[in-house]
Protein backbone atom coordinates (compact mmCIF):
# COMPACT_ATOMS: atom_id res chain seq x y z
CA UNK A 1 0.00 0.00 0.00
CA UNK A 2 1.05 3.70 -0.32
CA UNK A 3 3.60 4.61 2.39
CA UNK A 4 3.72 7.82 4.51
CA UNK A 5 5.77 9.51 7.42
CA UNK A 6 4.85 11.92 9.79
CA UNK A 7 6.38 13.92 12.22
CA UNK A 8 5.42 13.24 16.17
CA UNK A 9 8.32 15.28 17.84
CA UNK A 10 7.10 19.33 18.45
CA UNK A 11 3.77 18.08 17.09
CA UNK A 12 0.66 18.16 19.57
CA UNK A 13 -0.86 14.50 19.97
CA UNK A 14 -4.07 14.92 18.89
CA UNK A 15 -2.41 16.15 15.61
CA UNK A 16 -0.34 13.53 14.44
CA UNK A 17 -2.38 10.57 15.90
CA UNK A 18 -5.70 12.05 13.70
CA UNK A 19 -3.39 11.48 10.66
CA UNK A 20 -2.08 7.98 11.59
CA UNK A 21 -5.33 6.44 13.36
CA UNK A 22 -7.81 7.36 10.39
CA UNK A 23 -11.52 5.88 10.43
CA UNK A 24 -11.60 5.38 6.72
CA UNK A 25 -8.71 2.70 7.33
CA UNK A 26 -9.17 0.01 8.99
CA UNK A 27 -6.20 -3.01 9.54
CA UNK A 28 -6.58 -6.70 10.35
CA UNK A 29 -3.62 -6.52 12.14
CA UNK A 30 -1.34 -3.75 13.68
CA UNK A 31 1.81 -4.38 13.75
CA UNK A 32 4.86 -1.95 15.77
CA UNK A 33 8.75 -1.16 16.18
CA UNK A 34 8.64 1.66 18.67
CA UNK A 35 11.55 3.36 19.70
CA UNK A 36 9.99 6.12 21.44
CA UNK A 37 9.34 4.70 24.36
CA UNK A 38 6.58 3.61 26.76
CA UNK A 39 4.72 6.90 26.20
CA UNK A 40 4.18 6.42 22.38
CA UNK A 41 3.38 2.38 23.30
CA UNK A 42 0.79 3.85 25.23
CA UNK A 43 -0.62 5.78 22.79
CA UNK A 44 -0.73 3.50 19.74
CA UNK A 45 -2.80 0.69 22.19
CA UNK A 46 -5.24 3.66 23.10
CA UNK A 47 -6.19 5.11 20.19
CA UNK A 48 -5.90 1.16 17.64
CA UNK A 49 -8.15 0.34 21.03
CA UNK A 50 -10.66 2.82 20.69
CA UNK A 51 -11.27 2.92 16.78
CA UNK A 52 -10.25 0.09 15.55
CA UNK A 53 -10.80 -2.95 18.32
CA UNK A 54 -7.35 -4.01 17.50
CA UNK A 55 -4.50 -4.63 20.05
CA UNK A 56 -1.11 -3.68 18.84
CA UNK A 57 1.59 -6.03 18.19
CA UNK A 58 5.09 -4.67 19.79
CA UNK A 59 8.10 -6.19 17.67
CA UNK A 60 10.98 -7.37 20.11
CA UNK A 61 14.53 -8.07 19.22
CA UNK A 62 15.01 -11.76 19.91
CA UNK A 63 18.15 -14.18 19.96
CA UNK A 64 17.50 -15.59 16.76
CA UNK A 65 14.52 -14.98 14.75
CA UNK A 66 13.69 -15.38 10.62
CA UNK A 67 17.53 -16.70 9.84
CA UNK A 68 18.89 -13.69 11.94
CA UNK A 69 21.10 -14.61 15.10
CA UNK A 70 21.69 -11.77 17.48
CA UNK A 71 25.27 -10.65 18.78
CA UNK A 72 23.87 -9.02 21.66
CA UNK A 73 24.25 -11.02 24.81
CA UNK A 74 21.07 -9.13 25.82
CA UNK A 75 19.56 -9.30 23.10
CA UNK A 76 16.17 -7.69 23.77
CA UNK A 77 18.93 -4.58 24.73
CA UNK A 78 19.49 -4.73 20.60
CA UNK A 79 17.00 -1.93 19.11
CA UNK A 80 14.34 -3.25 16.98
CA UNK A 81 14.74 -0.77 14.28
CA UNK A 82 18.60 -2.28 13.93
CA UNK A 83 16.83 -6.02 14.72
CA UNK A 84 13.96 -5.62 12.09
CA UNK A 85 16.51 -3.98 9.50
CA UNK A 86 18.75 -6.68 9.44
CA UNK A 87 16.17 -8.89 8.88
CA UNK A 88 15.13 -7.22 6.10
CA UNK A 89 18.68 -7.21 4.82
CA UNK A 90 19.08 -11.28 5.11
CA UNK A 91 15.83 -11.67 3.35
CA UNK A 92 16.49 -8.68 0.52
CA UNK A 93 19.69 -10.69 -0.50
CA UNK A 94 21.57 -13.43 1.73
CA UNK A 95 24.69 -12.99 2.40
CA UNK A 96 27.25 -10.40 3.70
CA UNK A 97 25.63 -7.02 4.34
CA UNK A 98 26.01 -3.76 5.87
CA UNK A 99 22.95 -2.23 7.25
CA UNK A 100 22.95 1.70 7.92
CA UNK A 101 20.24 3.83 9.51
CA UNK A 102 21.18 7.47 8.82
CA UNK A 103 18.47 9.14 11.31
CA UNK A 104 18.56 11.53 14.13
CA UNK A 105 21.08 9.23 15.68
CA UNK A 106 22.98 7.03 12.92
CA UNK A 107 23.55 2.92 13.66
CA UNK A 108 25.67 1.02 11.42
CA UNK A 109 25.34 -3.27 11.60
CA UNK A 110 27.31 -5.69 10.25
CA UNK A 111 25.98 -9.39 9.12
CA UNK A 112 27.60 -12.71 7.84
CA UNK A 113 26.41 -14.92 5.19
CA UNK A 114 24.73 -17.10 7.97
CA UNK A 115 23.38 -14.52 9.16
CA UNK A 116 24.96 -14.06 12.64
CA UNK A 117 25.08 -10.32 13.66
CA UNK A 118 28.64 -8.71 14.01
CA UNK A 119 27.30 -6.53 15.83
CA UNK A 120 27.46 -2.65 15.64
CA UNK A 121 28.59 1.39 16.20
CA UNK A 122 25.71 3.86 16.97
CA UNK A 123 26.90 7.94 16.49
CA UNK A 124 25.56 11.37 16.35
CA UNK A 125 23.20 11.97 13.30
CA UNK A 126 24.38 14.94 11.22
CA UNK A 127 21.66 17.24 12.97
CA UNK A 128 23.10 16.47 16.37
CA UNK A 129 27.12 16.82 14.84
CA UNK A 130 25.84 20.23 13.35
CA UNK A 131 23.90 21.47 16.70
CA UNK A 132 26.78 20.47 18.76
CA UNK A 133 29.15 22.67 17.06
CA UNK A 134 26.65 25.81 16.35
CA UNK A 135 25.58 25.51 20.20
CA UNK A 136 29.20 24.67 21.80
CA UNK A 137 31.53 27.11 20.08
CA UNK A 138 31.52 30.95 19.19
CA UNK A 139 33.04 31.57 16.38
CA UNK A 140 31.79 28.81 13.96
CA UNK A 141 28.74 29.29 15.04
CA UNK A 142 28.70 33.22 14.50
CA UNK A 143 30.47 32.41 10.81
CA UNK A 144 28.09 29.63 10.25
CA UNK A 145 25.00 31.56 10.48
CA UNK A 146 26.41 34.29 8.15
CA UNK A 147 25.38 31.61 5.05
CA UNK A 148 22.36 30.65 4.43
CA UNK A 149 23.36 27.27 3.11
CA UNK A 150 23.71 25.43 6.34
CA UNK A 151 21.01 22.61 5.96
CA UNK A 152 21.42 18.77 5.95
CA UNK A 153 22.72 17.55 2.60
CA UNK A 154 24.47 20.94 1.64
CA UNK A 155 27.58 19.01 1.61
CA UNK A 156 30.86 20.09 -0.69
CA UNK A 157 30.04 17.02 -3.21
CA UNK A 158 33.72 17.69 -5.53
CA UNK A 159 35.46 18.01 -2.73
CA UNK A 160 35.51 17.42 0.53
CA UNK A 161 37.00 20.93 1.56
CA UNK A 162 34.36 22.96 2.06
CA UNK A 163 34.67 27.33 1.08
CA UNK A 164 32.61 28.72 3.24
CA UNK A 165 31.71 27.86 7.46
CA UNK A 166 28.48 26.59 7.07
CA UNK A 167 29.24 24.45 4.36
CA UNK A 168 32.07 23.19 6.18
CA UNK A 169 30.23 22.49 9.07
CA UNK A 170 27.45 20.28 6.97
CA UNK A 171 30.19 18.59 5.26
CA UNK A 172 32.32 17.85 8.20
CA UNK A 173 29.06 15.82 9.51
CA UNK A 174 28.66 14.12 6.59
CA UNK A 175 32.01 13.29 5.84
CA UNK A 176 32.57 12.14 9.49
CA UNK A 177 29.77 9.68 9.14
CA UNK A 178 30.48 8.41 5.84
CA UNK A 179 34.40 7.47 7.31
CA UNK A 180 32.86 5.28 9.84
CA UNK A 181 30.44 3.46 7.39
CA UNK A 182 32.87 2.97 5.18
CA UNK A 183 35.33 1.57 7.87
CA UNK A 184 32.32 -0.42 8.97
CA UNK A 185 32.34 -1.86 5.07
CA UNK A 186 35.67 -2.80 5.14
CA UNK A 187 36.01 -4.42 8.47
CA UNK A 188 32.93 -6.91 7.02
CA UNK A 189 34.77 -7.40 3.84
CA UNK A 190 38.12 -8.11 5.33
CA UNK A 191 35.79 -10.95 7.95
CA UNK A 192 34.10 -12.07 4.31
CA UNK A 193 38.06 -12.53 2.51
CA UNK A 194 37.28 -9.59 0.43
CA UNK A 195 33.70 -10.34 -0.33
CA UNK A 196 32.54 -7.12 -0.89
CA UNK A 197 29.48 -7.03 1.40
CA UNK A 198 25.77 -5.06 0.13
CA UNK A 199 25.62 -2.34 1.87
CA UNK A 200 21.61 -0.84 2.92
CA UNK A 201 20.86 2.54 3.78
CA UNK A 202 17.93 3.58 5.13
CA UNK A 203 16.31 6.81 6.83
CA UNK A 204 16.04 10.53 6.74
CA UNK A 205 19.66 11.48 5.65
CA UNK A 206 20.11 8.33 3.55
CA UNK A 207 20.21 10.30 0.24
CA UNK A 208 22.78 12.60 1.69
CA UNK A 209 24.93 9.76 3.29
CA UNK A 210 25.11 7.96 0.10
CA UNK A 211 27.01 10.89 -2.18
CA UNK A 212 29.28 11.54 1.05
CA UNK A 213 30.24 7.58 1.10
CA UNK A 214 32.89 5.52 -0.56
CA UNK A 215 31.48 1.94 -0.88
CA UNK A 216 28.23 1.29 -3.46
CA UNK A 217 25.05 1.41 -1.32
CA UNK A 218 21.44 1.17 -1.88
CA UNK A 219 18.75 2.81 -0.46
CA UNK A 220 16.03 0.95 0.88
CA UNK A 221 13.42 3.47 2.81
CA UNK A 222 11.26 1.15 3.91
CA UNK A 223 13.78 -1.53 5.56
CA UNK A 224 12.34 -1.56 9.35
CA UNK A 225 9.19 -1.72 7.68
CA UNK A 226 10.37 -4.26 5.46
CA UNK A 227 11.80 -6.37 8.67
CA UNK A 228 8.48 -6.27 10.16
CA UNK A 229 6.50 -7.69 7.26
CA UNK A 230 8.87 -10.73 7.61
CA UNK A 231 8.44 -11.35 10.79
CA UNK A 232 4.55 -11.43 9.71
CA UNK A 233 5.19 -13.66 7.62
CA UNK A 234 7.16 -16.13 9.85
CA UNK A 235 4.49 -15.61 12.39
CA UNK A 236 1.97 -17.28 9.96
CA UNK A 237 3.92 -19.92 9.02
CA UNK A 238 4.41 -20.56 12.40
CA UNK A 239 7.95 -20.63 12.05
Amino acid sequence: TPQQSLLHREVSEEEWTRQLFRERFRPQRLLVANVAGATMAAIIRREAQRLWQLTPEFAASQAHACEVTNAYPQPASLGVDRWLALIAARHLAPGWACVIDAGTAVTIDGLDAAGLHLGGLIVPGSRMMMDALLEKTGDIARKAREYSSLAAGNIAEKSVFASDTARAVASGAFYALAAAADRAVADIARRASGQTPRVYLTGGDAEQLKRAMMSPCEIVPDLVLRGLAVTAAYDRAGT
